[in-house]
């Protein structure tokens, strides 16, 4: 009971925020929607999922009146904000529905705290004493030969800068045989970049992987071919200023879903642009671009030929068929793919832990 006890202190004074926004009791969180309050109650359950997302529950799951903070990775750590349940707490944030139930994402550690704890000096935006993995994001403006590259969308768009974030593994030490995974975007958002790399970042930081993603100003699903490689090599370029060796780096590809169709899609110019593509972790597959993408860019065999691709498909995926993930997987093969692996998993859809990791062994085991 101590140790529980000193983690809630710890985290409520190090690092909680200062208590402007008004204060409601979490039975009323839904009648704000949309507005920045400073949510009270007791925590009744929290739970962390395989992803690193935690969830800490006011109220009964069923109960009407309920309200959850969401955590994500790199937020605040598992066990720290376990510490808060039983507890009464103050959650400071806006109030958002998901599914027609009342939530806050957390923005910081610092935004949840015990009731009563005092806030510090630096406020709400004070550094977590116990983050994990930071996600640095920034736009790098395209060169006129990116932005021709690139090309021009169905509706006309010329991209002029790529979206970035990128997400470092701890005491990161770049080498010439950094592995990167280079996540392509299932959604469009500023916002949801975070989002976006959250199933990722817990594994990969664990077993020393970089984590990045980039996108420009639209995410069609036809979009050119070299739009989603342009994205990556403006942001390889900016990197390449701080970790010169980036150049060296073994990239493989991920994205779940219409990610999935976008990284498979983007394989074959980014091999022709010589960017290290050793591997593919692909979610939710329902349509490859992967024998377009040899077709239209021809890398070389070699590569292709050294290139493991891993397949991910739940038993509940409302994202893709098991025939329609299984049918693509196979095309995957007849494209000349020998080192493919198809692997189905209890659950819905998405980033599976368990395969994810799996994946990262088996993509380390090659080199």
């Amino acid at each position: 009971m101590f140790g529980k006890q000193l983690a809630i202190t710890c985290l409520a004074l190090c690092t909680a925020p200062l208590a402007l926004a008004a204060t409601i009791d979490f039975a009323e969180a839904a009648q704000h929607v949309g507005e920045e309050m400073t949510v009270t109650g007791k925590v009744s359950r929290v739970a962390t999922i395989p992803s690193g997302m935690t969830f800490i529950n006011l109220g009964g799951r069923d109960q009407a009146g309920s309200f959850t903070a969401v955590a994500r990775p790199g937020t605040g750590d598992a066990e720290s904000l376990k510490a808060f349940e039983g507890q009464v707490v103050e959650i400071t944030g806006t109030i958002e529905l998901y599914k027609d139930a009342p939530q806050i994402v957390l923005k910081s550690a610092g935004a949840i705290r015990v009731a009563g704890a005092a806030a510090p000096a630096g406020g709400a935006d004070m550094e977590p004493a116990m983050a994990g993995p930071e996600i640095q994001t920034f736009s790098v403006e395209l060169e006129k030969r990116e932005a021709s590259t690139a090309g021009e969308s169905t509706g006309g768009v010329v991209p002029t800068e790529a979206k970035v974030a990128i997400a470092l593994p701890k005491d990161f030490k770049p080498s010439a045989d950094q592995r990167v995974l280079a996540v392509f975007p299932d959604f469009f958002s500023d916002a949801d970049q975070e989002k976006l790399l959250a199933p990722y970042i817990q594994l990969a930081r664990t077993q020393g992987w970089v984590v990045l993603t980039a996108r420009g100003p639209i995410l069609d699903l036809d979009l050119p071919l070299a739009w989603h490689t342009v994205m990556f090599q403006a942001a390889i370029r900016h990197l390449s200023a701080e970790y010169p060796g980036i150049g060296e780096w073994s990239f493989y590809l991920v994205g779940n879903a219409d990610g999935a169709s976008r990284a498979s899609v983007s394989t074959g110019a980014m091999m022709k642009k010589d960017i290290e593509v050793k591997g593919m972790y692909l979610s939710s597959l329902k349509r490859e671009g992967l024998t377009r993408s040899i077709e239209t860019f021809g890398p070389s065999k070699l590569k292709l030929k050294k290139l493991k691709v891993f397949v991910s498909h739940g038993s509940d995926d409302s994202m893709a068929s098991e025939a329609d993930s299984m049918e693509q997987t196979e095309a995957i093969r007849e494209a000349g793919i020998k080192d493919v692996r198809f692997e189905k998993h209890d659950g819905r859809g998405g980033v599976d832990a368990a395969s994810l990791k799996k994946a990262l062994d088996w993509f380390e085991e090659a080199e």
